[in-house]
């Protein structure tokens, strides 16, 4: 099985002041990698999920995802902002990294509820989540693959 999480999708030092924009940045490093169809559509998709309910998980961390026929194969993208973003308004949650999720609509095995169960065991570890805020890219890169069983 191709891997769910690859090292171009793994994104430092993103300069942006807004959600949608910082998002926009890991949607296209999904359109470059050949997981999703059309990046403004896609976008929308998950900033559509994004209005339903906020996907800020505290600890300066956000989880927005997508299940839409955007998506070409299951995907996740870091994101590790310069500085934090305001991520939901009504709770004041901002976020400073940013895990996004892509799964095709058809997906039939609930993958992208796996992927967030699997990411939300590892975000309960004080450890896992001081690592995603200074680790490298091949520490985050293993983490998340070990994080996301595979």
């Amino acid at each position: 099985m191709e891997s769910i999480i690859k090292r171009e999708c793994i994104v430092f030092d993103i300069d942006e002041k807004e959600k949608e924009k910082a998002i926009l940045e890991l949607v296209k490093k999904l359109k470059n990698q050949g997981n999703i169809t059309n990046t403004e559509m896609f976008l929308e998709d998950v900033l559509a999920r994004e209005k339903l309910s906020p996907t800020s998980l505290g600890n300066d961390i956000g989880l927005p995802h997508g299940r839409t026929e955007n998506v070409l194969k299951p995907a996740v993208c870091f994101g590790r902002l310069k500085n934090k973003i305001l991520w939901n308004e009504e709770t004041g949650e901002f976020a400073q990294i940013i895990i996004l999720i892509a799964v095709p609509s058809n997906d039939e095995e609930n993958t992208h509820m796996k992927i967030i169960s699997r990411l939300a065991r590892k975000l309960m570890h004080k450890e896992f989540i001081d690592k995603l805020f200074i680790g490298d890219e091949e520490e985050i890169f293993n983490m998340l693959k070990e994080g996301l069983g595979e």
